[in-house]
This record gives C-alpha cells, sequence and structure tokens, in this order.
C-alpha cells in the first residue's frame, strides 16, 4: 500500500496510486544510503568533491538479448575488479541487460560477490539445461491468467531456453535490502502510445518500490503491478509477476510486430510441436504408450493441426489433413466436440491468404473445443491444450505484455497532463523499451534523479552509436539538458572503445562504450557482430568466455580515463 506522501505541490494524493514528478521517498531513503558507499568509496581514492552533493553516477546497459546479458556482466565483473563499483548509484536496464540484472540481483550481496556470481551465471548459461517439465509448469501458472499474451510464451522459451533459469522471486522483495548494491531500474515502454507517437510518455519503469510512467509521473506500488484498479484503488488481491516474466516483458523486442510476423508464428508453432512430443514422451514412460480414446483423438487433432499449419499451400496434404480432422471428430465418443471443417472444394478455391486466416480460424476453434472437452480434468495434457488454444490465440491477434491499468478511471482532476488513453483504458500493452531506444537513458534523466555521470555499456549490434543518438533526441523533446555529440568522420562504423560527451551546460557527462571496437576486436568489428546476433541459440561456452573478455577489456583499458570522469563531475 502506499502510504508515502510526496512534498511535490504537482502531486495528487492517493492511497495506491502516486501521481507525481517527485521520485518514491523509499527510492530517496535507498539512493541517501547508497550515496554514503559512493563518499566513502571517493574519500578512500582521495577524490575531493563539493560537500552538499556527492555526484550521482548511474551505469546503463543496453539491449541485444545474451550479446546483453553476457556483455554487462562482464563489464559489471570488471569494474569490481578495478575498484570502480562502489562509485556507482543507479543501474539501470534495457531488454537483455535486464536478464543479467535479474541474475545478479538473486543476490542481495551481489557487489561484493562479483566473481562468484559471474561464474555461477556463466556456469547456468554454458551448461544448464533447458525443462520443458518446468517450462509447461510455468506456463501452467500463467496460462490462467486472463492477461496471458505472446510474453508469457516467450518467457519461458526463449528467455527461459537462453538464461537457463526460471527465476521466481519478485521485484518487491528487493526493496527492504540494504545499500550494498546499486539500485536497479528495468525499463519498458507503452506499445500503445508509441504507436501514437507519444514517444516521451510510453516510457515506464519498474524499480523495487514502483513501477509506472516515469516521464508523465505516474506510479503504482511495485507488488500491486498487475492488479486489476479502478478508480485509483486495486480490485483484486496483488498480483505481480515473477522476475522470469519480468525479463520477459523488457526482451519482447519483436512485440513491436515490426520482424518478420511469419517467421515469428513458425517460431510459436515450432514450439507447440515440442510440446506435443513432449506429452507423448511423457505419456509413453508413463502408460506404456496407451492413451485414453478421447485423448488419442484429440491428440492426433492437434497433430493434424500442426502438419496443416506447415503444408496450408500443398494442396494434396492439407485436402488429406482436413479430412482426417473430420473423421477423428465423426469416430471418436459422443462427448467429443464438433467443430465445422471445411469441404474439399471450398477450400481449393481459397488463396494462400484465405487459407493461412482460415487454418488461424480453425486451430482456435478446435483448442477452445478441446478446452471443453479437458476442462475439468487436470494433468499435462489438459496444460498442453490449454496453453496452445491461449497462444495461438495470442499469435494471431499479436498480443504481448498485456497489463491491468493502474490509471483506469483515476478520479483525480489534476491529471489534465495525463495522456486521455492511460485514464480510459481498462488494460494496456507493455513492450521492449529496446524497439524505441535500445538504451535506458530516460530513466537515468529523470531531472529529479540529479544524475551528474553516465556511464552507458552500448551491446548494440550495428550502428554503435544509434543509441545515444536517440538519447540527444529525447531529450530535445523532452526539454532535458544533454550533451553534443562530436564522433570524428569514419569512426561510426569503426568506433574507438571510449567516448566521452559534455558541455558547459547542465547536461550530464556521458561516457559510451561500444561493445565491438577497433581496440578490442581490431578489424574484425563485422566478424565479431556477425558471430554474436541478437536472435539465435543460446552461446556456447567458448562464444561466453570470448565475449566476457571483450566486454571486460572496455573497462580495464579505460580505468584511468572513468576515473578522471568521475573526478571531473566532483570538480562541477
Amino acid at each position: 500500500m502506499m502510504t508515502n506522501r510526496s512534498n511535490d505541490a504537482t502531486s495528487v494524493q492517493s492511497e495506491y496510486v502516486r501521481v507525481s514528478k517527485s521520485l518514491n521517498p523509499k527510492e530517496e531513503e535507498y539512493v541517501k544510503r547508497r550515496q554514503a558507499v559512493v563518499e566513502k568509496y571517493l574519500k578512500d581514492k582521495g577524490t575531493e568533491y563539493k560537500q552538499e552533493h556527492v555526484p550521482v553516477i548511474a551505469v546503463l546497459g543496453s539491449g541485444g538479448g545474451e550479446r546483453a546479458m553476457v556483455g554487462l556482466l562482464g563489464a559489471l565483473a570488471q569494474m569490481e575488479e578495478e575498484k570502480l563499483l562502489d562509485s556507482i548509484t543507479y543501474l539501470c536496464g534495457v531488454s537483455g541487460s535486464t536478464w543479467c540484472m535479474a541474475s545478479l540481483y538473486e543476490d542481495p550481496k551481489w557487489s561484493v560477490n562479483v566473481a562468484a556470481d559471474k561464474k555461477k551465471i556463466v556456469d547456468r548459461l554454458s551448461d544448464g539445461k533447458f525443462s520443458i517439465s518446468d517450462m509447461l509448469d510455468w506456463l501452467s501458472v500463467a496460462v490462467e491468467d486472463e492477461n496471458y499474451s505472446l510474453t508469457d510464451f516467450w518467457a519461458a522459451t526463449v528467455v527461459f531456453n537462453s538464461i537457463k533459469e526460471i527465476n521466481g522471486q519478485h521485484l518487491s522483495e528487493q526493496e527492504a535490502r540494504d545499500s550494498t548494491n546499486p539500485y536497479p531500474i528495468y525499463t519498458a515502454i507503452d506499445k500503445g502510445l508509441k504507436q501514437d507517437n507519444q514517444t516521451a510518455p510510453c516510457w515506464f519503469e519498474i524499480s523495487p518500490h514502483e513501477a509506472g510512467y516515469s516521464h508523465v509521473g505516474a506510479y503504482v506500488d511495485t507488488s500491486l503491478f498487475g492488479s486489476q484498479f479502478e478508480n485509483g484503488k486495486p480490485k483484486t488481491l496483488p498480483k505481480e509477476e515473477d522476475m522470469l516474466y519480468l525479463q520477459g516483458l523488457c526482451g519482447s523486442a519483436l512485440a513491436d510486430g515490426m520482424e518478420d510476423t511469419k517467421q515469428i508464428l513458425q517460431w510459436i508453432w515450432d514450439w507447440i510441436r515440442k510440446l506435443l512430443g513432449f506429452y507423448s514422451s511423457v505419456n509413453e514412460s508413463k502408460n506404456s504408450g496407451k492413451l485414453a480414446l478421447s485423448e488419442d483423438s484429440a491428440y492426433q487433432v492437434l497433430q493434424c493441426l500442426v502438419r496443416l499449419h506447415d503444408s496450408y499451400e500443398n494442396n494434396d496434404e492439407s485436402v488429406a489433413l482436413l479430412d482426417k480432422i473430420m473423421k477423428l471428430q465423426q469416430e471418436s465418443n459422443t462427448n467429443y466436440p464438433r467443430v465445422h471443417v471445411l469441404q474439399k472444394n471450398v477450400w481449393l478455391n481459397m488463396n494462400t491468404e484465405e487459407k493461412q486466416k482460415y487454418v488461424a480460424h480453425l486451430s482456435i476453434e478446435i483448442c477452445k473445443a478441446l478446452e471443453g472437452l479437458f476442462g475439468p480434468l487436470e494433468g499435462s495434457f489438459f496444460a498442453v491444450v490449454k496453453i496452445l488454444g491461449k497462444t495461438i490465440i495470442a499469435a494471431y491477434n499479436w498480443t504481448w505484455g498485456t497489463k491491468f491499468n493502474f490509471l483506469y478511471k483515476y478520479p483525480a482532476k489534476e491529471v489534465e497532463h495525463i495522456p486521455a488513453a492511460l485514464l480510459s483504458d481498462e488494460k494496456r500493452n507493455l513492450e521492449d523499451a529496446g524497439i524505441l531506444l535500445n538504451s535506458p537513458y530516460v530513466a537515468a534523466l529523470r531531472p529529479e534523479r540529479k544524475v551528474d555521470l553516465i556511464l552507458s555499456f552500448d551491446f548494440s549490434s550495428d550502428d554503435p552509436f544509434l543509441t545515444v543518438k536517440k538519447a540527444a533526441d529525447y531529450c530535445k523533446e523532452a526539454g532535458i539538458p544533454f550533451p553534443s555529440l562530436v564522433i570524428e568522420p569514419g569512426e561510426e562504423k569503426n568506433p574507438k572503445d571510449f567516448y566521452v560527451f559534455k558541455d558547459e551546460t547542465k547536461a550530464p557527462i556521458v561516457i559510451h562504450i561500444p561493445l565491438f571496437n577497433t581496440v578490442n576486436c581490431g578489424e574484425n568489428i563485422e566478424e565479431w557482430r556477425r558471430r554474436y546476433k541478437t536472435f539465435q541459440g543460446p552461446y556456447s561456452k567458448e562464444m561466453i568466455e570470448d565475449l566476457l573478455l571483450v566486454s571486460s577489456l572496455n573497462v580495464k583499458n579505460n580505468k584511468e580515463k572513468i576515473l578522471n570522469e568521475i573526478k571531473a563531475v566532483c570538480a562541477c
């Protein structure tokens, strides 16, 4: 429950929802304690600073899938080795970097246990096992939520398969921790606001204390993030998702629909095929291969659907599959649901697009019917059927990141600055912030955080300066000070390993460090980029070790330069 009150004159009083530009009081308390750690660090280094202001330094980790996860791990581990970590107040992440953050923050003392935690994470990434059984257990719970979306399926398949862990912790459980670690901030964006070109209001951040729209200034306690709200009050019990879901939400770069949706649908059907195969193998081991009559028929129908998805452009095979589905329905017991299947002549007169849409429709209808048949039962087959049905529906509706909107029908009169959609829509859809800006600059640049120095580790795959350029554009639109960017000709494709952008203004100093650069990769930058693609299977141990080395060198080679910029902000 939100019982703390802000002194901000623009804040709105509410028991559960906080509408204010100010920082959460609990974050302020944490940061104050963390600044004591930074102050001791500066004194031990003999670095003088203005007594009234201990410099606030934020580390940013960009997106980039497992490349970003491993890259941030290497950078943070090297910062600890170079005795730089205690200078950091905030750690902010986007997309793949949040996978690393979630793994580290499982340890309440990770900042002093970095070497051990790094080894543990690397061992898990390289030698850990992905379990379809564990995936199915997680999805069986997730699918019961009315807001189930492709984000859940993405988290359980791709994210779990990449990081080899289902992290069942909740972010709000970290709110009472001491200041051993930098303060963590995870970022996402509101898909609807982004599509309406409201690029400033769409930014959404999630911390151990609250979640909400950082530019708008509207938040709810993190433990209530996901609960159904109306008129500023929760209608349901707290419904906070676990860290695996949060990793899936923050790392859902496909959610915007900019990628090849046909390829994504194929990925979904591939996983459906794996689930059916898993069910078959489990059943054979338990029941000597025997299925109940209703289960056997339903299983065969689902197999036909998978094959139909792969072959709807092949008339002979697709007609045979449709015929088999009809016969399976006719031969099954009287309780088996009946779904209308097109006649051969109708099917043959349809074009490719019409056939694809019909396969989607037929799949949805059959899965809904099967849910009705197996609904009262428990067990793996019912779970598979329900997961398939809801996933197929979400896939063809392209539904990602559905969450209840805590601002729905918010009653306060002083909220004219909040986009109308946030007050009228019961649900909103959140997605990977990297779609808009592949680094969490927005979180670090909130004026209330008073960040003096930003240390940005950029793990992007293409343009090594795109994130900092977009950050500059955002700041120009939002009226936030940002330093001028000076990039020498020829360096946009072949960057150095260290850049400093600063002005004689109130803008923070920005250190920009591209992952692959001419110092640690020589003339082979493009080769490194090709080797570490954003969307590919889990990395081998050799790939992980090589990437850790490259990332750590970016810190090791520039330790003195980083210290010089810390001294520079202390002198301001």
